[in-house]
């Protein structure tokens, strides 16, 4: 893609940066399609970044037609390294991650890739592929595994 192809998208960022009526509103319907725990600090982090919002967005769609048998969510990391990142984990049954679910979050990855570089957010936003217990429907989150981890 190129640079002209993301006219409308800076242009949002643009309103949304100088409308937080506008920007109230998306987070209103970000909060509605992507669970997340943590209401202050994701609405502050996007409140700084809201080319979030739209990189957000733009991946609902994606998500919808790619893994559209995947769990996901909206979380928080912090590190005393690294700068703060918004997480979106995306989670497939240990049955579908085991075929070819990696590969769909890299060709999602890819299709996001140039309007996360285009809007200069590659340091605030990450996409996390986890698996699910068929019992449970859980994952250790990212924030699990930073933890046992270390």
């Amino acid at each position: 893609m190129s640079n002209a192809d993301f006219t409308k998208e800076i242009e949002y960022v643009t309103r949304l940066n100088n409308d937080d009526e506008l920007f109230e509103q998306e987070f209103i319907n970000i909060s509605k399609y992507f669970p997340f725990k943590n209401h202050d600090e994701v609405h502050g982090f996007l409140s700084e970044n809201r080319g979030l919002v739209v990189v957000l967005n733009y991946i609902k769609p994606i998500l919808k037609s790619q893994v559209p048998y995947a769990y996901f969510h909206l979380e928080m990391f912090f590190d005393t390294i690294f700068p703060p990142q918004l997480i979106l984990v995306v989670k497939a049954l240990e049955n579908d991650f085991n075929n070819g679910f990696k590969e769909d979050i890299q060709l999602i990855d890819s299709k996001i890739l140039p309007l996360v570089k285009k809007l200069d957010l590659g340091s605030e936003f990450f996409i996390w592929d986890a698996s699910c217990n068929f019992k449970s429907k859980n994952a250790l989150t990212l924030m699990d595994l930073y933890r046992l981890s270390s």
